[in-house]
Parts: C-alpha cells; structure tokens; sequence
C-alpha cells in the first residue's frame, strides 16, 4: 500500500473496501492496486509493475541512443521509442490527474506532473515539424524526458509503496494472525467451526503447536502459550486450569480444552484489527499542515512556471522555445510529491516498528501528542507495581516463623479475601484443615487449627481485643512508615507473631522512571492508596510527585488542572479505574491491555505486556517521529527551492530536473525507512 490514509468509514465492517487517498488525492480502493504518489493506479500484479518498468526502461536506453542517427534506422526519425515509456507509464498518471481534477475538483500534483508531460510533449511537436528552425539531437528529444519522468514516477511509486509495505509489517502482522476455525468439542467428538460460529460456553480444543482460536479460560490441560504476536513477550508463558487465554497466539506444548467467553467480534485480536484500520485512518495533526501546504503548492507551481518562462525570456534574452523549456522544468521539480510523503511515512514506520514490538498506536495524532509531553501521570497498582500484594516481611515472637505462618495460613485457607490469598501463597506447602472458621467483619477471620485457637487480624484490629502487643510495637510501626499492611497472627491469645503485606514494585519501574526524569519529562503517581503506601513506593520508584488516597474523579481533576498550567500531560493506567483520567490526558497509555477492552477502546496507545521499561523507548521512538518528519519537510522544501532556481537560470532541464524530484522523494522515503532500524527497548 502506498502513502495513504483512510476516509471514514465503518471500521466495524472489514470486508467493505476501503477508500484512500494517496499523496497527490487519486482515491483508490484498499483491495485494489494502489497509486503511487504522483502516479495513477498501478497494475494489480507486482509481476505486471515489472514488466512495464523493464519494456519502459529499455525503450528509454533506446531512445537516448539514438539509433536514426547513429545506425541509420530510419523509423526511429518518426517514431520516437519513448513513447513506449510514455504510454505505459504516463497515460495512468495523466488519467489519475484529469480525473481529480474534473470528477472530484481537486487539483493534485498528479495533475502538475501530467501538465510537464503534456508540455514536454508539444515542444517535441514543435521541433519535430521544425517550427522553431531548430537542429535536433537526441538530447532535445522531449518524448524521452517526458517518458523518463513518468517512468521515474512509476519507478518512486514501487520504491514508496515497498517501504510502506515494510513500514507496515508489524501492524500486518496483528491483521494475519486472526484465527478462522477452531475444533469445538461435540460430545466425544470434534467438529470443526467456523470461529464466527463459535457461541460463548462451547469448549475448544487445542493441539500442541495450532494456533489458539478463541479467548477464552483453560479447563483442562497444561501448555506454555506463545503470545508474541499479540504482547511483543519473546518467551513463552504457562497456563494452566483457569489461566486466560487469548484467540490468535500459539499453544506450544500440550493439547487443552478451553471454555470460550467471547464471540469472535469483540475477541482481543478483533479490537486489535480494528485499531489497525483506525490508526491506519487517523492522520496526525502536522499531516493537515502538510496536505495543505501541498494544496496551494500545485497551483502556485504552474503560476511560477508560467512567470520563469517569461522572465526567462526578457531577462536573459533567450528564445521563446528556450523561455518555455525553463517553464515545463519547474512544473517537473516543483511536485510536493516528497513533502506529502514527509508524514506518512514516517508515521507508517514508526507504527509498524511499535506494532511489531507489541506496543499498538491509534493514530500519528497519538505519537505527535506523546513526543510534545512534559509531564508523565502514573497510576500504582498494575502500573508502577505488579498489582498483587505479596508477603515481604514475617516476625515471630516466642515460636519459629514458618510454624506461625503455617498456622495463618490454616486459618485463612477458606477465604477470599486477597490478603488471605497471598498468605496461603506465601506459605506454599501443605495446609492443616481448620475447624470453626468464623470470619471477623473488618478485622480478619478466626479458627481452630490443631487444637489451637488462631486469630489473624489487621493490626489496628487488636486494639480492643485486650491482647498484649508491646513486643510487636516498633517492628510493626517501622512496617506500616513503609507503607506496607501488617497482620498480626494471635495463638490462644496471646500475639505470636506479624506478617506484613505489600504490592511488589515491578523490578524495571525505577530504571523506567529515571529514564523518563532524564527526557526532561516530570513525573507524578496519581494512587488512591494511604499516604504512607503511596510515599514509599514514589520513593523506591523515583517519582517525583505524589498524589495520594484519591478516587477516579480526583485524579481526572488531577489532569485537568496540569494541563491547565499549560502542561501536555501523557496518563500511564491499567485501563480499568484510570479510565476517566486516560481520556482526560493529552496522551493515554494502557499498560497489560490484552484482554481489557476498556484499556483498548480508552487509551491512545496500548501496551499489551506489563514492561514499563518500555515508555521510555516509546516517548524516544515518538520525539525521533517527529524529528523525522520535520527533517523530511525540510529536505523537500530545500530541494524544490534550489531546483526552481537552477531550472531558472536553466542549469536544469526537464529531464535532469525529473531526475533531481524523484531523488527527493526517494530521499524522504528513505529517511522514513529508517525509523524501522530504532533499536531502542520498548
């Protein structure tokens, strides 16, 4: 596909064809060939494309050869072997031109480009009947420079339309992996469907090494997934009995039966597709500047063409014939063809880079708003942390550590509570069978266990039960400065010993943080934790604001207020309660959004794994976007400048002037080209 975007359409529907405008406004059909940027529709065979270029070229070497003057083949005075290039190459572009220019009213650069031909094609008449008294040399042959600016029109058009294809691989990729059939369990039978047919409640089976064909919960059966496709993980990952799986990643070990729990429609990788085909038709806002710059560009072209000619000829007192060929030399270098692909491209490469990665973009709006970012709102829990609490401290007082946690987690074995998950996880052996479970509204639970009377409880809870806490006193109040939870765990009464509960900070959140703090971007934690909790974790993380203990709409006044104070504030969330404040933020980011369709439909950018240290690798990979695109307008607008003065002062002609365009729009592509080499981790 070539440097295009969509209109809108229906994303939903993905089997209407969708429409695109390519640089120089030639609409074209998403399932059709495409136009090159100052070109007309192109074949639909690659195959077809090379063999029009292979015919064009060798009757171009023919033509500047010469070989009516040379060898004496008469037919050639009459017949130029240019033309062949013209035809093939030339009459799509002229159609393309006159086409926008009389059906959809728009002046395009593919009309410019087939105004140059046109005229270089009625200089060739003129000399040809000799009108001006003109000598002729097959240098002066138009037709050639005519059908070299097509062919290398045609020929820039295959190089753009392989780098966007490159540029574009990762998000392909994300499309392709969508699976359509899966094996749905039928008594003793498997029957196979179609994945739009699959209803939720049907079981699917999976052999080792197939492709997963439906989100869904694992109900029997142990495998390592691999979710590359989808999170960008290079490793794969286990599951197991009532682990979640998703539709479009690869089982890579054992056969599992998996009990789906989402139509196809709203499957993980659908909304993925649908993403694709809305970042794919969102343009960012520096794109419009360019569109119109291009816009006023192509009449002005033929307006300074017009006046070169005529200063040319009582300026420097040459011929009309000379004046002219001045003339059709600017409209040839004046095509904004490489400042309309300035953006594009480099947009479609830094999406594709990102997409490959498991990082999916919505739009070149998204990655302009994130390279302009000063300040970086996180969330905690999910975010900074890995959002489960984890036992990280245990004391004992008068019995032996692991034996009073083995009676804590006895006690709490029934429960749900994530407190009492996280003890019996921490403990992790064989647990006692408790009696008399009673559970304690607010303050924790209570059994017998081995004959023992067992109380866990919240620490403040032991207030008004009467049982001495004085020996727990300071290593209890040091726990909870840190901001971590503390139980105490009480046996017959008498306080046996504390156990204290924090959410792990993710390992590469500081390094994370410190690169963000070292691009000149503030960071803050928006938390509705305590205090305490909220200061430690800023600390260990190297936040260098807290706002603590607030609710969903206190952190959204929190975004509101920064950007207020005129900051472009970039919002850092699991999806889920951060959802206000990620559409409030200038630039939103989901961290873990595979499987959470809020995240995906909330946030401008989706990181489908957990690795923060990828932000700070994103923000780069936006800022050098930008770079790139403002390089790119630069170099366009350099080279054209430049070129419109040596085609006045006649240092170009038509035919090296052809060559002087498609070297810039070459360059441009290339230059976009390169951001699909950014190496940095993210």
């Amino acid at each position: 596909m070539s440097c295009c975007e969509h209109d809108h359409h229906d994303h939903n529907d993905h089997n209407e064809a969708a429409k695109c405008s390519c640089c120089c406004g030639a609409e074209h059909e998403h399932k059709q060939a495409s136009a090159s940027c100052c070109g007309g529709e192109k074949p639909s065979s690659v195959k077809t494309q090379y063999i029009v270029l292979i015919v064009s070229i060798i009757s171009l070497i023919i033509s500047f050869i010469n070989p009516a003057q040379r060898f004496g083949v008469k037919i050639f005075h009459y017949i130029d072997p240019a033309w062949l290039a013209l035809l093939l190459c030339g009459v799509p572009i002229v159609k393309a031109g006159f086409k926008n220019l009389f059906k959809n009213r728009k002046i395009t650069s593919g009309l410019l480009i087939s105004v140059a031909m046109i005229a270089a094609v009625a200089l060739e008449m003129f000399l040809m009947f000799n009108m001006g008294h003109v000598e002729m040399h097959h240098h002066e042959s138009y037709i050639f420079a005519a059908g070299e600016i097509a062919f290398l029109m045609t020929l820039g058009g295959m190089i753009e339309d392989y780098t966007v294809r490159k540029s574009r691989a990762g998000i392909e990729r994300l499309v392709t992996i969508a699976p359509k059939t899966a094996y749905v369990k039928n008594g003793d039978s498997l029957v196979l469907t179609k994945v739009d047919d699959i209803k939720i409640g049907d079981i699917v089976v999976v052999k080792p090494n197939n492709m997963i064909s439906a989100d869904g919960v694992i109900i029997s059966g142990k495998t390592a997934v691999d979710q590359s496709s989808m999170t960008g993980e290079s490793l794969p990952v286990d599951k197991a009995e009532g682990d979640e799986v998703f539709g479009g990643t690869w089982n890579k070990s054992g056969a599992v039966e998996i009990r789906v729990t989402k139509l196809a429609k709203d499957m993980a990788v659908s909304k993925l597709i649908s993403l694709v085909e809305e970042a794919e038709g969102k343009k960012a806002p520096i794109s419009r500047l360019a569109d119109k710059w291009a816009g006023y560009i192509v009449p002005s072209a033929i307006i300074l063409a017009f006046v070169v000619a005529v200063v040319s000829y009582f300026l420097f007192h040459i011929s009309v014939l000379d004046a002219v060929i001045r003339g059709v030399t600017v409209l040839v270098v004046f095509c904004p063809c490489s400042l309309a692909l300035a953006t594009p491209t480099a947009v479609a490469a830094g999406l594709g880079n990102a997409a490959k990665r498991g990082v999916l973009i919505k739009s070149g709006a998204a990655l302009e708003e994130l390279a302009k970012v000063d300040v970086m709102a996180f969330d905690k829990t999910g975010t900074l942390t890995e959002g489960q609490i984890e036992i990280s401290d245990t004391f004992a007082y008068g019995m032996d550590e692991k034996a009073m946690l083995a009676l804590a987690a006895a006690a709490e074995k029934y429960s749900e509570h994530p407190i009492a998950k996280a003890i019996i996880k921490g403990y992790d052996a064989q647990i006692s069978e408790p009696e008399q479970t009673t559970s304690l509204v607010g303050i924790g639970v209570e059994a017998t266990v081995d004959g023992k009377k067992v109380l866990v409880s919240r620490w403040t809870g032991l207030e008004s039960s009467g049982i001495d806490t004085s020996k727990a006193e300071a290593d209890a109040k040091e726990l909870l400065v840190c901001g971590k939870t503390v139980v105490a765990v009480c046996v017959d009464d008498v306080l046996a010993g504390i156990i204290a509960l924090s959410d792990v900070l993710r390992k590469d959140t500081p390094a994370a943080v410190r690169a963000i703090n070292n691009m000149d971007i503030d960071t803050i934690m928006l938390t509705g934790d305590n205090e305490q909790t909220a200061l430690s974790v800023a600390q260990t993380s190297g936040v260098q604001k807290v706002k603590h203990s607030l609710m969903p709409d206190d952190k959204l006044r929190c975004i509101e207020e920064l950007k207020q104070h005129g900051k472009t504030v970039c919002m850092v969330g699991d999806g889920v309660n951060d959802a206000p404040s990620l559409a409030a933020a200038n630039c939103s980011v989901a961290m873990g959004a595979l499987g959470s369709d809020i995240a995906i439909e909330t946030a401008d950018i989706a990181l489908m794994g957990s690795d923060i240290l990828r932000m700070p690798g994103l923000v780069g990979l936006a800022k050098k976007v930008m770079t790139r695109i403002k390089g790119n307008i630069t170099l366009s607008m350099s080279i054209n400048f430049i070129a419109v003065l040596l085609s006045t002062l006649g240092l170009l002609t038509p035919v090296t002037g052809a060559l002087v365009h498609n070297l810039s729009s070459v360059l441009v592509v290339s230059n976009s080209a390169l951001l699909l080499t950014v190496k940095d981790r993210f």
